[in-house]
């Protein structure tokens, strides 16, 4: 019976073999998914508090920096002699509207909420507020706390609701003494620019009193409200409880699920939302604060499944692995004929790769070509709107010149009957005014010279734009006077990008001789040229007060051939070459209309900060 029953059963095993195997490596591979997934969720909240320890640091240092920037200022009212003065006096409205009005200029510098003096009776004597529509003068506050506690140990801190507006607020108070007790000195801290900066930032924030009741959150759900454990020592300058809405101080429905360390993975409800965060506190023992954050779990989710399909993948592949080596011999004259189609296939797809990769190259190789030409012709339309701009200036160069020369000629007809006479001393003048002059026609013709080069690309070097903006006005200086053209600079000195000084100043001529072409029917013509740097950028813009760019062309205005002149008095390439030259600057370019009229033309270039300025600004 019993033999019969071992062959019986040695007859099925070839045919349960395969369910055998397939129940193990199931088995395998899902205890292979679960110690991944668990590797990968502890790196990944180990991840999550190295990010989360910095941002709880600095929403502290964000509390602590607004409630510091002003918990001096009942300090400095206390020894205020204005204040003492009008509080020895006898009630005095216009001492008194005085001193309030130096409150005003006080929490307009610091940025504060309120500010104001209250006398010994408890009524407000002179006070000053943010919000205009806020009345404390003549108000009576004897029955607030931090009055009570700074008329008996001289200052006191509260934190709470404020009867009036039902907002929180936390006062800081100083007793006014000069020989005796004059008054107390109040200002008045708000958090809501934090509350709506948390909620902006997408922050899960919530700080807590002494008694673990939220006052500040980032979701205003949870304002009011009460968190388990969270209470600490109450200050010693603390009047009395905040008054906060009893109807409202229910508890946080918060489960601490795992702890590590001084985080712990926790799950909060709110109404039929269940969320799991992970939660970490810091106390502010110097407010008896405690600041709560909440950091969503979705990255460590996202880490742990990741975690988990790694996992199974490996095992599936070791388990693939040793399927392969089993039944590897049992395939392997299988394994050579596939091989050897293998190679065969490899060999067709390796030659049509090398006959890709050649009609690739000649490709490559034509590209380049071609970058080459339109480089080329690209410097050809440069020098051709240099020489345009030159042709255009022509007439006015030409007078330039000519008025030089007229001079000369004077002076020397004057230097020979100078010379006839015995005059020496006039004589050498005269020499003297010729060679200006000539030194004039001089820098006149190098300038000319200089810009009608033709550009040649090369190693960029250090332009400086005002130099770049005088050298353009050089050239244009005579259209500008004859056309009666106002020219308002304000240019900044000392900045530098890295280019091309030519091309910088084909750049500018084109854009001021545009700006030109703008106001030439225009009653008071007038042309803005201001130059101003930030930290990385330099910014130049040219302004007119034409009638403007026509709106349906204006962001089209520096396409080729696109001109808004009549036909005849330009190509359109102007424009269109000024912009390519920003572009190999690595800058940008824009048209924008003017509110009160005209059009300006705003190039920014990237800012070249030298390193002799950059260590001389840290030194400072």
């Amino acid at each position: 019976m019993t033999t019969s029953s071992t062959i019986a059963r040695w007859k099925h095993w070839p045919a349960l073999r395969p369910a055998a195997f397939l129940v193990a490596a199931l088995a395998v591979i899902g205890l292979s998914a679960y110690g991944s997934q668990r590797l990968w969720r502890e790196n990944g909240l180990r991840a999550l508090q190295a990010i989360n320890e910095p941002r709880v640091e600095l929403i502290a240092n964000a509390v602590h920096a607004e409630v510091n920037r002003q918990d001096h200022l009942p300090v400095v009212l206390a020894l205020d002699s204005d204040v003492h003065s009008a509080l020895r006096s006898p009630p005095d409205g216009a001492r008194l509207g005085r001193v309030s009005q130096k409150l005003q200029r006080i929490i307009s510098e610091a940025d504060t909420r309120a500010l104001y003096v209250i006398g010994l009776n408890g009524t407000v004597l002179a006070a000053a507020s943010s919000d205009p529509s806020e009345t404390f003068v003549g108000r009576n506050l004897t029955d607030r706390s931090y009055f009570v506690k700074a008329i008996e140990s001289g200052r006191s801190s509260y934190l709470g609701v404020e009867p009036v507006s039902n907002r929180v607020r936390y006062y800081l108070t100083e007793a006014i003494r000069d020989t005796a007790l004059l008054g107390v000195a109040v200002v008045r801290i708000e958090f809501d620019a934090l509350e709506a900066t948390w909620e902006r930032g997408g922050e899960r924030v919530l700080v807590t009193d002494a008694d673990g009741v939220v006052f500040l959150a980032s979701d205003p759900v949870f304002k009011y409200r009460v968190m388990q454990g969270a209470k600490s020592k109450h200050l010693a300058t603390e009047s009395a409880p905040p008054n906060y809405p009893e109807s409202l101080t229910r508890p946080v429905d918060l489960t601490v699920l795992e702890q590590h360390g001084s985080n712990a993975i926790v799950r909060v409800k709110n109404g039929a939302e269940d969320v799991t965060y992970l939660y970490q506190t810091l106390p502010l023992p110097e407010y008896g604060w405690t600041i709560h954050r909440f950091a969503d779990l979705a990255a460590v989710e996202t880490d742990e499944r990741d975690g988990a399909i790694i996992g199974a993948a490996i095992s599936a592949l070791i388990i693939s692995l040793l399927l392969y080596l089993v039944q590897r011999q049992r395939a392997l004259l299988a394994a050579r004929r596939a091989g050897a189609q293998l190679q065969t296939q490899v060999s067709e797809r390796t030659r049509e790769l090398r006959d890709a990769n050649a009609l690739l190259q000649t490709e490559v190789d034509e590209r380049r070509r071609t970058e080459a030409r339109l480089r080329a012709t690209q410097n050809e339309l440069v020098q051709a709107g240099k020489l345009a701009a030159l042709g255009q200036m022509s007439a006015a160069i030409a007078h330039e010149v000519n008025q030089p020369l007229a001079a000369i000629r004077t002076f020397m007809a004057s230097t020979k009957i100078y010379l006839q006479r015995g005059d020496s001393r006039q004589v050498i003048k005269n020499l003297d005014l010729i060679d200006g002059l000539a030194e004039r026609m001089a820098n006149i013709t190098t300038h000319l010279k200089a810009f009608a080069r033709k550009s040649e690309p090369g190693r960029p070097e250090q332009v400086e734009v005002a130099r770049a903006v005088e050298g353009a006005l050089f050239l244009v200086e005579s259209q500008i006077k004859a056309a009666g053209v106002r020219l308002n600079r304000a240019i900044e000195p000392g900045l530098r990008v890295s280019g091309y000084a030519v091309q910088l100043e084909q750049v500018l001529v084109n854009l001021i001789a545009n700006a030109l072409d703008a106001v030439a029917d225009v009653k008071e013509p007038a042309i803005g040229i201001e130059v101003r740097g930030t930290q990385d950028t330099v910014r130049i813009r040219i302004a007119d007060n034409g009638p403007g760019i026509p709106p349906e062309v204006i962001e089209r205005i520096f396409d080729p051939f696109m001109t808004t002149k009549p036909i005849g008095k330009g190509l359109g390439l102007g424009l269109s070459i000024t912009y390519g030259i920003v572009q190999d600057f690595r800058g940008h370019m824009h048209a924008e209309n003017r509110a009160g009229g005209g059009a300006e033309l705003i190039v920014e270039l990237p800012r070249l900060i030298l390193e002799a300025t950059v260590q001389k600004a840290v030194h400072a």
